[in-house]
């Protein structure tokens, strides 16, 4: 089971779902064809013989960050799709992928995909799942685990509708047996109970005929009551399997089972004793005669002159690209010596400039600071002011702020790699898109060589307004030509200064990305302003998230103020 109170930190449930099927084929041009998404994939025994055919490989991956009411986000699970993905891709399946579907989306999703791939025989299915996951208690003392669409509300504020919209784990029961193939392997990434999981251990075992029997095998991620946690390890050690660690024999292939043994030992291993996996076959004398194989790519094949002569090609023309890549770096290094230089001359005036002020009365100090400060090229002066703004559920409270520049934009990609010497973006290749993928104390560090600093929660907010007191600073119904959001940004950050600025000139201060403050403890700080992939009903200008200060994500980013 999976449960924590709300205020604390995320959790991500991933739900993987692996539906494979086996017929006999030959051994012949099989990485090629691999490599192309939908094609025949062999497996070979120890001794030479022709166990299964998987025809075709297809991927059906669902994941859900957004949630409506009583769950909370799951900025994680943007990333694990990705990731889960690429390696499936790297394995052969061509892939679909859903964003945030609700219940009658999901359910339809599934139909679909079992309809129109799972009634060949000879095809590799694979259903992914990541989302928040529930275990709810039966009337007759037992635990039925549910997996959660974006519209189900949380049983705890409507348990009515929360059985309407959650999808239990019987009903996979159902789908798997609607399928028309051999083999199903389900992977969860989720701590879920009950009968569903009442399975037989299995043994890895060699390649053989025996193989290509029917099964359904299970595997999760934890046993009841376990945390799974938003960085999932589980995730990880899938994909290191799917890499060629989960081959325990070494045989060039890996079975369900060895995945099994695989997961359950480094999961417990990479999380100190707080996740059990748990795997093993159905208990159906029909469904669990077999074992899922994952053919990998073998380590001991010995390649052809053809291949060696390509690949010492590739070698050659990566080593190229690393002395142009040094080059470039010598360059940029020389041209980041003296923009440091001229940093730190700017840095001298303005302490200059700050003892100055401090020198002065306090009626004068006042009247020179508030009315005379001029802020640096693309900054914005705010105002300081005493505005009423709102703590977490709306509560209204007193806020005073002093005079500041804010950063018009939000800091580039161009900008942090310029001044930092890399690039952490997720979203990379375009340079006039905020850099996201930072910390807290990455973000920190940025602003202070720049004799800056991150602006208060209380600064942004003031800042974001520009005195206004609705719930965007257009108005009180949202309006997209202000900002990128889950609607129209295209699952991605966009480049900065597209959407129309607040009255002072600020742009994206709504979307784009969240915008790290200074504001909090030192385990939890907050950030402002909604991102690319939040609901416009989370994005007004009191919206706030907490955050761990080392966390980092896709829709994080952030801007300066001096």
């Amino acid at each position: 089971m999976k449960t924590r109170p709300f205020n604390q930190v995320r959790v991500t449930v991933n739900i993987l779902i692996l539906l494979c099927f086996v017929n006999p084929f030959i051994l012949s041009g099989v990485e090629a064809a691999i490599k192309r998404g939908v094609a025949p994939i062999p497996v070979i025994d120890s001794k030479g013989n022709q166990v299964v055919l998987y025809k075709e490989s297809h991927a059906l991956i669902v994941g859900i960050s957004e949630y409506s009411s009583g769950w909370p986000m799951l900025p994680g699970v943007q990333n694990d799709i990705e990731q889960v993905e690429f390696a499936l891709k790297e394995n052969g399946f061509r892939t679909v992928v859903l964003s945030n579907p609700s219940h009658d989306a999901l359910k339809k999703a599934i139909e679909n995909f079992i309809n129109e791939h799972g009634q060949e025989v000879d095809n590799r299915l694979l259903f992914y799942f990541a989302g928040h996951g529930h275990t709810l208690k039966l009337s007759f003392g037992e635990d039925m685990g549910y997996f959660v669409p974006a519209d189900a509300p949380h049983p705890q504020q409507d348990k009515h509708g929360f059985l309407s919209k959650g999808l239990n784990m019987e009903l996979m029961q159902v789908y798997a047996k609607q399928i028309q193939s051999k083999h199903a392997l389900f992977l969860f990434d989720s701590c879920f109970s009950g009968s569903f999981f009442s399975m037989t251990r299995s043994v890895p075992a060699n390649i053989s005929y025996k193989t290509s029997q029917p099964v359904r095998q299970f595997i999760t991620s934890g046993s009841a009551n376990e945390l799974v946690p938003d960085k999932s390890i589980f995730r990880e050690q899938f994909i290191a399997a799917l890499r060629g660690e989960g081959d325990l024999d070494r045989d060039g292939y890996m079975t369900g089972s060895e995945l099994g043994e695989f997961l359950q030992k480094n999961v417990i291993n990479y999380s100190q004793g707080s996740q059990h996996p748990q795997y093993g076959k159905m208990r159906n004398p029909r469904l669990d005669k077999g074992d899922f194989v994952f053919p990998l790519k073998r380590t001991d094949d010995v390649g052809t002159t053809t291949d060696i002569v390509e690949e010492e090609k590739k070698n050659l023309n990566v080593e190229q690209e690393r002395l142009e890549v040094e080059k470039n770096r010598l360059k940029e290094a020389r041209r980041l010596a003296m923009q440091r230089k001229q940093i730190e001359k700017e840095r001298k005036r303005l302490k200059q400039e700050r003892m100055e002020i401090a020198s002065l009365e306090p009626e004068e100090r006042s009247t020179r600071t508030d009315r005379g400060q001029n802020c640096p090229e693309k900054m914005a002066l705010v105002d300081g002011r005493v505005f009423i703004a709102e703590k977490d559920g709306g509560i209204p409270h007193e806020a005073s702020v002093k005079t500041i520049c804010i950063d018009m934009y939000e800091v580039t990609q161009r900008q942090f790699e310029f001044l930092m010497g890399e690039n952490p973006s997720h979203f990379s290749g375009v340079s006039s898109r905020p850099v996201e993928n930072v910390s807290w104390h990455q973000a920190k560090e940025y602003c202070q060589r720049l004799g800056k600093r991150l602006p208060t929660e209380w600064e942004w907010e003031n800042a974001a307004r520009s005195k206004k007191n609705t719930a965007y600073f257009w108005g009180n119904e949202f309006n997209p030509d202000f900002a990128w959001f889950i609607g129209n940004s295209s699952a991605r950050t966009n480049p900065v200064g597209q959407k129309n600025p607040n009255p002072i000139g600020l742009h994206d201060m709504i979307g784009n990305v969240w915008e790290w403050t200074d504001s909090g403890e030192d385990n939890i700080k907050y950030l402002r302003g909604g991102s690319w992939n939040t609901y416009a009903s989370g994005m007004r200008i009191s919206d706030r998230r907490r955050s761990d200060p080392s966390f980092t994500s896709s829709t994080y980013g952030f801007r300066c103020v001096q």
